[in-house]
């Protein structure tokens, strides 16, 4: 387990430079059994600054006993408590300790009634984040839960996942900023790599450099830690050809897929094949609304101490030398896709290449 003083160092850090909490933000802190001690550390710099810090409690031992019971018409309740923090929250924090053997069995049918119900909270939110009135900070958690559904030893994942928090975050901000000059004002881009051939326009879509500091991030107020990637919206109706993600990648609710190929047309999704994992896609898939099979989000990993860790997602997509690309969701960052889902699929560009207009941008995972 990662020492006491060094979790206590990030939680200083989170508070007081990723998200530069300000005295008197009222400030939400979601956490799970695990994780609660960190909560505590985070709760703590927040009231040394004049924060007003609240931890509320979950965990998927619970969600799965209340989402196996509960009769459907009350997932369509209006949540009252959840309506009014959307509204006066100030700084929300998540930290995401998800047990993935729990998880995968909570009904996604029951799911899909409870996001629909909360969908415009979320919408709400979202558009505080845009506005710089709500700073979000979605923040991994590694168990020994996680590391026995992805496979590798915890040890391993809790150094790969505290070694990508414990970044400098500065030169982080200034090594996306040159990536990002160079797709300034980009039209098309292209990937080419194993199955892979499939070109899609970004003209007039920002890149958001995503490097750990809320106020440098630009126009958007929310991040993920660990942090570090180039993303941005691609022109939703722009996407064609196929491509290959040979990374594993476990969605939220435990859901594994490996192997995954997709072809599009025009934007949207018209065949798969998925070598492990097909029933978890389809489960989540076909349970989904809205624009689901559209590209969401084309991102590149710049972290550079992430790893991959073979399904924990928060750190997979940071590792450079690979891109993703995202299914659902992306109103939040300047798209026009709204579903209920926002599913990152993985791709190592060892060899791989990006064109950027014709001009070669990353090749076999090196920016050239």
């Amino acid at each position: 387990m990662v020492s006491y003083e060094k979790m206590k160092k990030i939680a200083k850090f989170i508070i007081r430079k990723s998200l530069d909490v300000k005295e008197k933000d009222v400030t939400l802190i979601s956490c799970g059994p695990k994780s609660l001690q960190f909560a505590e550390l985070l709760a703590f710099e927040a009231a040394q600054i004049g924060a007003q810090p609240t931890i509320t409690y979950g965990s998927d031992k619970l969600s799965l006993q209340i989402y196996k019971t509960i009769k459907p018409k009350f997932l369509k309740n209006w949540p009252k408590l959840a309506d009014i923090l959307s509204k006066t929250v100030d700084v929300k924090i998540i930290i995401d300790e998800t047990n993935p053997f729990l998880a995968r069995q909570i009904p996604q049918k029951k799911v899909e009634i409870r996001r629909k119900t909360v969908k415009p909270i979320k919408d709400r939110e979202e558009r505080r984040e845009r506005k710089k009135e709500l700073k979000t900070v979605l923040i991994g958690f590694p168990t020994e839960e996680i590391a026995r559904a992805i496979k590798i030893p915890f040890e391993k994942l809790n150094r790969i996942f505290w070694a990508a928090m414990d970044i400098n975050y500065e030169k982080l901000y200034e090594y996306n900023k040159k990536i990002i000059e160079r797709l300034k004002n980009a039209s098309e881009i292209r990937i080419v790599g194993e199955k892979t051939d499939l070109k899609f326009s970004v003209k007039g879509r920002k890149f958001i450099n995503a490097c750990g500091l809320v106020t440098q991030k630009g126009e958007i107020g929310y991040l993920n830690l660990p942090d570090g990637e180039v993303f941005c919206a691609p022109v939703e109706n722009s996407v064609n050809g196929e491509i290959y993600f040979d990374l594993p990648c476990m969605w939220h609710y435990g859901k594994k897929v490996e192997g995954v190929w997709f072809r599009f047309k025009n934007g949207k999704l018209i065949d798969y094949k998925i070598e492990n994992g097909r029933k978890n896609f389809e489960d989540v898939f076909k349970n989904a609304s809205g624009d689901k099979d559209k590209i969401g989000e084309f991102a590149i990993g710049t972290n550079p101490k992430a790893q991959p860790t073979g399904g924990m997602i928060i750190v997979d997509e940071k590792v450079r030398g690979t891109i993703h690309l995202a299914l659902g969701h992306n109103k939040h960052f300047g798209g026009k896709n709204d579903s209920t889902i926002h599913w990152d699929f993985f791709k190592n560009m060892e060899k791989g290449r990006i064109y950027v207009d014709g001009n070669l941008l990353m090749k076999n995972g090196r920016i050239r």
